[in-house]
This record gives structure tokens, sequence and C-alpha cells, in this order.
């Protein structure tokens, strides 16, 4: 059933009040990562146009660092700019017969929707949404074509604006953007939709005014297939609503990074690291005090009384002590040290970066590490950061590319796949999950290394060698790409060659027009028939 203006205005407030609950995870995680970014993470209130004035309390700038290259990794691993990163295949439930022709058809129109993908503003909607809220876990993405005769708009949402709850089967679900414009927006936000009397009233005479416009976007669970309710509240009143059928059909992608199954949102490894950023910002400034003491530390004079130092001593002031001591105008403090910190400190930063996933492989000794060691540890590298992984390439990566296939559908760029007459859904693969598939590679490239050597005879006799290249170049994804296999024709030959050549024949000269006779038959003299080798079995005869 449908939902109504109390449906979508009861969902948005379940979404508002789980965002509660994480609101003061994602207010810290801006103050290390963003701190001059808008404080406020709710969509209740419009949010402040003045810069946070505690800028100046941070005493580090690493956690800067750390968000600016998260995403890079993250998009280097699961979204390559230069690599078709999602592809559709045929599953189990298309005959063999028909599976060439739909993974035919589906590699074709999978290569009109990556062209549109490089032709549109992705990648910079994603370096601009990205940092930090890709770090806090939680990233949202609004894809649609306002003019057919342009390239496809992509919008990062900022997590002020997105909302999100969990559907019954705890996957990502209801969405919704709820975003504060003024009023002399609200006609080109909602294009094509008739607004009230009242709102239009609200436009003509307070232009500057703030209204709330809230895009809602429920799933129906009762449709077989994929079926979104999709309504447009303005100050909680509903003006539009319709619905949305087929997948890539909602243009609101949310993705998570390590998600939750108690919360809808994802936590992130910013979120992971606040404990260690507190620590380390706490040691930044310790040592900041400790080498500002070395360098201005306080001093005495001679007085008739000491000062009271219960609350500690400040640089560059002076103390008071009884006169007539020796030396009186002296240093009266001497810092420790401050190697222990800056140990901490190292040991701290590693740790940030592992939970960061930017620990690569590194050479910890003298002795360069082997090819071997050096794959190894990249491989476990890809291993950590796919795990968490999974559930992001699942809700974004392959939502944003069946988006875009939904998008060309519509225009008639590409041909929806059908069978007898019936549409068929392919779900993306993602082709990332090869580099984990790397560890099966080493272990075959182990097994020919020890069976070949131990039994060298046996070892080829049992082994075919061209399936054999085949299945493997299919499983590093370098078949057609890299690797081209000669054809049937061109390799039946090349194997009568090789035979004849094993039997003492020579082999016979390739003809064509630019054939050369031999040098007997241009002198018109009959060359010698060719010498012919004689096996000799075990009787010698």
């Amino acid at each position: 059933m449908a939902k109504n203006e109390y449906d979508f205005c009861e969902s948005l407030k379940e979404a508002r009040r789980r965002k509660v609950q994480v609101e003061q995870n994602f207010r810290e995680g801006y103050f290390f990562a963003a701190p001059h970014r808008a404080r406020n993470v709710l969509s209740t209130v419009p949010t402040s146009e003045v810069i946070p004035r505690d800028f100046g309390q941070l005493n580090a700038s690493f956690a800067f660092e750390l968000c600016g290259d998260f995403p890079t990794v993250i998009i280097n691993t699961f979204l390559p700019e230069s690599e078709a990163w999602a592809k559709r295949e045929a599953g189990i439930n298309i005959p063999e017969a028909a599976r060439d022709q739909v993974n035919q058809d589906a590699q074709d129109g999978d290569t009109a929707i990556f062209r549109a993908i490089a032709a549109s503003n992705f990648y910079a909607a994603c370096g601009m949404g990205f940092n930090p809220d890709l770090a806090l876990g939680t990233v949202g993405m609004w894809i649609e074509r306002n003019i057919a005769a342009r390239p496809i708009k992509c919008q990062a949402i900022p997590i002020r604006e997105l909302e999100i709850n969990t559907g019954p089967y705890g996957d990502l679900d209801e969405r919704f953007i709820s975003r504060w414009t003024r009023n002399h927006h609200l006609p080109g936000l909602t294009k094509g939709i008739q607004l009230p009397a009242k709102m239009d009233a609200d436009i003509k005479n307070s232009p500057r005014a703030l209204t709330n416009i809230t895009w809602c976007f429920c799933r129906d669970h009762d449709s077989d297939e994929e079926k979104w309710d999709h309504g447009l509240l303005i100050k909680d009143a509903l003006v539009y609503s319709t619905a949305l059928m087929g997948a890539g059909s909602c243009p609101l992608i949310v993705g998570r990074f390590n998600p939750s199954p108690d919360y809808p949102w994802g936590v992130g490894p910013l979120i992971q690291a606040l404990p260690d950023l507190r620590v380390h910002d706490a040691l930044i400034e310790s040592k900041l005090r400790n080498i500002e003491l070395g360098l201005e530390g306080p001093i005495s004079w001679p007085d008739d009384s000491f000062a009271n130092v219960e609350e500690g001593l400040e640089c560059r002031m002076a103390y008071a002590i009884r006169p007539g001591s020796h030396d009186a105008i002296k240093q009266i403090y001497t810092p420790n040290p401050p190697d222990a910190a800056v140990y901490e400190k190292s040991d701290l930063e590693q740790r940030l970066r592992r939970i960061f996933f930017l620990d690569w492989p590194h050479q910890s000794g003298d002795t360069p590490p082997t090819a071997t060691q050096w794959l190894d540890e990249m491989t476990m590298a890809q291993r950590r950061i796919g795990t968490p992984g999974l559930g992001f390439w699942s809700e974004f990566c392959a939502g944003v590319f069946a988006r875009f296939q939904y998008i060309l559908e519509q225009d008639g760029a590409i041909r929806p796949l059908q069978l007898d007459g019936k549409r068929i859904t392919l779900q993306p693969y993602n082709p990332a999950q090869r580099a984990v598939e790397q560890q099966d590679v080493a272990q075959f490239a182990r097994f020919v290394q020890i069976g070949g050597a131990a039994f060298p005879e046996e070892f080829k006799i049992q082994s075919d060698g061209t399936v054999t290249l085949t299945k493997l170049a299919k499983h590093l994804g370098v078949l057609g790409k890299l690797w081209v296999r000669r054809s049937q024709e061109d390799i039946q030959a090349a194997i009568g060659q090789i035979q004849k050549l094993q039997s003492g024949t020579p082999p016979t000269a390739p003809s064509g027009p630019a054939q050369q006779l031999p040098a007997a038959d241009l002198a018109g003299q009959t060359p010698p028939p060719p010498t012919t080798q004689i096996s000799i079995g075990r009787r010698g005869l």
C-alpha cells in the first residue's frame, strides 16, 4: 500500500531519532578531521553559516591526512577511474544455450554505462563528498539526469541532510534528503510539481526565508519487483508522491563502510580512531608545552616569600624567592626529556594508519623484501579492506552502476536485457574481489613448482596446457584484455608444424604470392630429395 503524508513523516522522525544516537561521534569526528565545517549534523534545524571558533583548540592535523588518503584508497580499490569496476554476468537461472548471448549483450551495455560514468561528474562528486564523511562510515549521492542533452548529474549529499533507516531484513532501507533552502530556490528544486497556493505566496512574500524540504524514498517490500514509494514534503506537508519501479529507479544512493547490524549508520575508521585521536592530540599538546618550557622556562628573583606554585609553572613567568640566596635569579624548573612522548606518538600514528588501511607494505629491515613477500603483504592489506568494504560495494558501487543503467535504459541509450520476451536483471559483480584471489594464483604457482620438479613427465602428461592457460587468464582477468589467443585454425596449424618437426619431416612452407622458390629451381636444376630420418627400433633395424 502506498505511503501517505503520515507514513512519510513518521518514518522521517524515526530516522532522525536514530541519528541523534550517533550525533556526538559525528561532531567529534568533524572536530578532528574537518574543524572548518559546520558541526550541526541534524536536519531538524538550519545549519549555522558561522565557521566554528574552536579550530584553535586542535593541536595536530594528522586526521586531515588520514581522512584525505582514505577516500583515495577506497576509490582505487572499489571504483578505479581507469577500469570497469563492475560488470553483469548471466546467473544460474539463465539457460546454458542463451548464456553466451546474454553475456555479450551485458558486456556491450556495460561499456556504455562506464562511458556515461566517465562523462558525468561522478568522480568530482566523490572527491567532494567522501572527505571526511566516508571515514565516518556513511556517504550519500543523488544521481539524476536533469536535461537529456547533458551528462548525468551527480551531487554529494552531506551527513547533515541525510536521514536513513534499516528495513525489515536489517539492510539499508528508508532514506531521506532533508534540506533547508531559501524560498526563492523552491521553484527550481520542485520543477514540474504544482505547489500549494500558500507556498507560492511565501515564495513571493519572503523569498529569503528558509524552508525545510524533504525528499522521501521508502522501499515497498510487498512488491516482487524493486519498488520505491517517493514523496516530497515541504514543511512536513506532502505536496507530491509517486511510485518508482525497477532496479536503480531510486536516485538517492547511500553507501556504508563497515555497516553495523545495530544502527543504520556505518562505523567508519574515523569513529573507531576517536580514542586514539584524543590521545594523539593530548601528546602533541604536552610535547609543545614541554618544548616551550625548555625554550623559555620560569625564573626566580629575591623576595620576602616564595610564590604559590600549586597550580603549576607558566612559561616566560618570574617567581619570587627569599633574598640572600646564592644565585637567586635562575631557572627553577628543568623540563623532562620528551623521548617517551615522541616514541608513543610514533606508535600511535602507525596504529592510526592501520585503522585507516593506510599501512602500506614497508621495508622493516635493511634487506629488501622478496617479490613473493611483497605480494603476500599486498594481498593481506587488500583482504583487510575488503571485509568491511563489501557492504560499501554492494550498497554504493553496485547502486551507482544500477542507477546509471536505469537512466540509460530510460533514455534508450542501451536496451534492457530480455530472454524469451521477458526482462532479466543481472546482479553486478565486483571485479575488485579478484585481488583477494591472488592467493589462489600463488598456491597454483607453488603447486606447479613442486609437482613439475618432482614428477616432470607425469605432470606434463596429466596437464592440459590450453585449458589451464585459459582458466588462469580468466582468473586474473586478462583474457581478451592483455592476453589474446590465436584462432583455432592457427592453433591446429601450429600443432601440425610441431608434430612434423618432432617426426623429422620438414615443416611446410607457407603458401602465398610472396613465397620464394628455392635457388635450385631458379637455376633450372631439380633439387635433391629431402633427407628422411629413419627411426631405429629396439632391434636396430
